[in-house]
C-alpha cells in the first residue's frame, strides 16, 4: 500500500511539473527569432528576386529608380515582348483620344493641351493646328487622317479639315459618325425627338446631300454605323432570336438586302480587317459564363458571316488591331469574373495580357504581360507602329499613351 502510495505521488508531481512548464513556455518565456522560414513556392509567379523587403510608400532613398516593387522585379522584365513580363514605356503622359496611325505618323488629341499632334516614327512630336479645341468629347477620323468630326459635351458636333484649317458645323442630332474609304461621305444615326424619326443616313463629308438609308425608330441602339472598306455596308444590326442568339443584318447604301448571318451568343460588337476580307466579332453567351468571346468570319459581302470561327479570347474588338489581313493583336483581360461581357467597363480593373494571332494557321501566341510604373495595365485603342516594331496602346486608368516593344 505504500509503494502504491509513493508511485501515485511522484506521478502527481510529474503532472504538476508538465502543467507548470507548459504555461511558462506559452505564456512567460521569451520569443527569440533565429531561423528565417524555408522557400516559400509561388506556383507560376513569376520569381521577384531576393534581399530586402521594400515597402510601397517607405523611402528607399532610390526615388529615381521608380517604385521600390520596380527594383525587385527589374531584373525579371523583358525590354522586349517574349512572352512574359514586358516593359511598357510611357509615350505621352497626358490624356489622349481618337488615336489614328497614319503613313506620316500617330495622330491623336491631347485632352490635357486642347490640341491635336502627330508623333512621327522619330518620336518628333508636331502640331497639326495651331488652334485650340476645348473639351473634345470624342474623334471620328477619316483614313488619313486630314479630316476628323469633333463632338463636345454639349451636343455640338464639327467636321475639322486639318489641311485647309476650316471647319464645317453639323446637325447635333448626328451621332455615331464613320468615314467612308476616300473620305468623301459619312454615316451616322440621326436621333429624332421621337423614335419615328430616327434614321441611319448617309451625306457628304460636310453633312449636305443628306440621304434617308433606314428607318431605325426603337432600334437604334441595336445599330452599329461603320462603313465596310469596300463601302458596300455602312451598319450591322443585330437582332435577338433567342436567350443566346442573334442574327445580324448588314445595311447596304442604298437598302439592299445583303444576306444575314446568325451568331451564337448576345452583345454583337465587330470591326473589319483593313481590306474587309474578315469580320472580327465577339458575343457573349451562358457557355462562356457571359463572358466575351472573339470569333472571326469571312467579310465580303457576297460571303459575309460564311465560316465562323472563335479565337478562344475573352476580350472585344475594342481591344484588339489587325495587322494586314492575316494577323491579330489583343489586350486579354486576365481573369474576367461571370457575367463580363454584360457590363464591358469591368475590364478596366482587370490587367491584360498581349496576344497575337495567325489567322491563316490559328496559331495562337501570348506576346506579353506589361509592367510598368504602376503595375498592369488594361489596353485600348491598339495600333502597331509603321515598320512593326512597336504596339501602341492607351491605358484605359489613366487615357496616357503607352507602348511595347515587339521586336
Amino acid at each position: 500500500m505504500n509503494l502504491k502510495k509513493i508511485i501515485l505521488t511522484v506521478l502527481f508531481l510529474v503532472f504538476v511539473v508538465f502543467v507548470g512548464f507548459s504555461l511558462y513556455w506559452v505564456f512567460f518565456r521569451s520569443v527569440t527569432e533565429t531561423d528565417a522560414p524555408g522557400d516559400f513556392s509561388a506556383g507560376d509567379i513569376p520569381i521577384i528576386g531576393s534581399g530586402d523587403v521594400a515597402i510601397i510608400g517607405q523611402d528607399t532613398g532610390t526615388s529615381d529608380q521608380g517604385l521600390p516593387w520596380q527594383a525587385l522585379i527589374r531584373d525579371q522584365v523583358s525590354p522586349v515582348a517574349s512572352g512574359g513580363l514586358t516593359e511598357v514605356k510611357e509615350v505621352v503622359n497626358n490624356t489622349v483620344k481618337g488615336l489614328l496611325p497614319t503613313s506620316a505618323g500617330l495622330q491623336y488629341y491631347d485632352a490635357d493641351k486642347q490640341q491635336f499632334f502627330r508623333l512621327d516614327e522619330n518620336g518628333n512630336l508636331v502640331s497639326l493646328s495651331d488652334r485650340k479645341f476645348f473639351q473634345v468629347e470624342k474623334v471620328t477620323w477619316d483614313n488619313y487622317g486630314d479630316k476628323a468630326i469633333l463632338e463636345y459635351p454639349d451636343g455640338m458636333k464639327i467636321l475639322y479639315d486639318f489641311r485647309t484649317q476650316k471647319q464645317v458645323t453639323l446637325p447635333r442630332e448626328l451621332e455615331n459618325f464613320s468615314f467612308n474609304s476616300s473620305g468623301t461621305q459619312i454615316a451616322a444615326k440621326w436621333q429624332g425627338q421621337s423614335a419615328d424619326y430616327n434614321w441611319l443616313i448617309v451625306a457628304n463629308e460636310d453633312g449636305s446631300g443628306m440621304r434617308l438609308v433606314e428607318p431605325l425608330g426603337e432600334n437604334a441602339h441595336t445599330v452599329q454605323v461603320g462603313f465596310s472598306p469596300d463601302n458596300q455596308v455602312v451598319a450591322l444590326h443585330s437582332k435577338a432570336t433567342g436567350l443566346d442568339a442573334q442574327e445580324v443584318y448588314p445595311l447596304g447604301m442604298r437598302g439592299e438586302n445583303f444576306k444575314s448571318f446568325a451568331v451564337s451568343g448576345a452583345g454583337f460588337t465587330s470591326s473589319w480587317s483593313p481590306q474587309g476580307n474578315s469580320l472580327l466579332y465577339s458575343v457573349y453567351n451562358e457557355q462562356n459564363n457571359y463572358n466575351p468571346n472573339l470569333w472571326i468570319t469571312k467579310g465580303n459581302t457576297s460571303q459575309l458571316g460564311d465560316l465562323k470561327v472563335s479565337l478562344n479570347l475573352a476580350t472585344w474588338p475594342e481591344k484588339c488591331t489587325f495587322a494586314g489581313e492575316n494577323n491579330l493583336y489583343c489586350a486579354v483581360p486576365q481573369g474576367l469574373p461571370r457575367g463580363a461581357g454584360l457590363f464591358p467597363e469591368i475590364a478596366h480593373d482587370y490587367p491584360d495580357n498581349f496576344y497575337s494571332v495567325n489567322l491563316t494557321s490559328g496559331q495562337r501566341t501570348m506576346l506579353a504581360s506589361p509592367v510598368g510604373a504602376r503595375g498592369g495595365y488594361s489596353a485600348y485603342n491598339l495600333f502597331l507602329s509603321a515598320d512593326g516594331s512597336l504596339l501602341y496602346f492607351t491605358d484605359a486608368k489613366t487615357g496616357t499613351l503607352q507602348s511595347i516593344r515587339l521586336r
